[in-house]
């Protein structure tokens, strides 16, 4: 039997592909991300409502929330070995990215991400995870739609170190959006009080 070499796809290539294509790239190979779940599209909606105030300006000392870009389904680059993620959610500080994220990709890598697992769970928690934490990326969110579960990863030198389990019983100050509380019950689909 003759295994026939896969074509690895440059940065390039994988920009060109239509809009609707939903495949990313994980080390020069196109991964087909799944049509998500039902589930999984609440989970995002829902994330994205409770981070709403962040995403706007503010943010100072004992101010309100804000400070952040927060986009959904953004590609973005990663250079080096050829990757391109499209991450559920991403996060930019304003601080460090003034500008709103234009445009079919982002070049400048974000500073937190949430990943809501699904289908393509194995790559989120390998290698996608392990490209993210070469490019220093300092927080991540991992959401287990399946299990509710949200872990929230921070950045170390010698790897991602777990801050957080939190599930659906809990009300929790997550990093990096520590300064409000978040009903996690929401997040799996319950009714806010």
């Amino acid at each position: 039997m003759v295994e026939h070499a896969r074509k690895l796809v440059t940065i390039e290539e994988w920009l060109a592909l239509p809009n609707d294509d939903r495949a990313e790239l994980i080390e020069g190979e196109l991964i087909n991300r799944a049509l998500p779940s039902v589930d999984h599209g609440a989970t995002q909606r829902r994330i994205a409502q409770l981070l709403y105030p962040f995403d706007r300006k503010g943010g100072g000392d004992g101010g309100p929330p804000g400070g952040w870009w927060i986009v959904s389904e953004v590609p973005v680059v990663y250079e080096g070995r050829p990757n391109g993620f499209i991450h559920d959610l991403a996060g930019w500080r304003r601080s460090r990215h003034p500008d709103r994220p234009r445009g079919k990709r982002m070049i400048v890598k974000p500073d937190w991400v949430c990943e809501i697992l699904s289908s393509n769970r194995q790559h989120d928690l390998t290698t996608k995870k392990w490209v993210l934490h070469e490019h220093r990326i300092q927080h991540i969110w991992m959401v287990d739609v399946d299990n509710e579960v949200l872990s929230v990863l921070r950045w170390a030198e010698k790897g991602y170190i777990a801050i957080a389990d939190v599930t659906p019983a809990q009300r929790a100050r997550l990093e990096p959006f520590e300064s409000i509380e978040l009903d996690i019950a929401v997040l799996f689909g319950g009714d806010p009080d």
